[in-house]
């Protein structure tokens, strides 16, 4: 099995400032995010598990959807969502890719070896892998440097300027394999 994606789907709609205290809206994103996700998925490699959760029970009228490699489920009796995650990141460990901006899932599931990517972030890359883009170069700087690393605090850094910290890099490495 290859790297297994799991979303905080409530949270992923919440980081998009979507209202949830209306039903109606809050089923309209769901479906949304639903469908969206599955187009993503599907342009991924096969070997990519993707799992949406949220928190309460399945809405009668919406079908709960799974297929080998994209689900959503919901907490039902578990409790939360964030629990739920939990749980499968420790199922998972390095595999799983948790996508969240909650603190408290993200310090949990990166103890058990979880990477973590946050909300908005993940749905930006979403929308860059399923709106077709028209390849453009960009242009380069006055000084012919397009390097956007290029700024630094306040110069005191130490090693190479233009490198990345560690933890930049990794957090980078894995929101390009998404």
């Amino acid at each position: 099995m290859g790297r297994v994606i799991l979303v905080d789907g409530y949270n992923v709609i919440g980081s998009a400032g979507r209202f949830r205290n209306n039903r109606e809206i809050l089923a309209h994103e769901r479906l949304r995010l639903v469908r969206l996700l599955g187009e993503y998925r599907s342009r991924l490699e096969s070997d990519v598990q993707m799992t949406v959760v949220f928190d309460g029970f399945a809405p009668e009228r919406e079908p709960v959807q799974s297929s080998g490699t994209f689900s959503v489920v919901f907490s039902e009796e578990e409790g939360s969502a964030d629990t739920v995650l939990i749980r499968l990141a420790m199922r998972y460990r390095e595999q799983a890719v948790v996508i969240t901006s909650d603190r408290e899932v993200i310090e949990r599931v990166q103890r058990e070896g979880s990477r973590v990517v946050g909300a908005r972030e993940f749905m930006t890359r979403v929308g860059e892998r399923t709106i077709p883009r028209v390849s453009h170069h960009p242009s380069p700087g006055k000084d012919g440097d397009d390097d956007p690393d290029d700024s630094r605090k306040d110069g005191k850094k130490k090693g190479n300027p233009r490198r990345l910290s560690k933890k930049e890099r990794a957090r980078r490495r894995t929101l390009q394999n998404l």
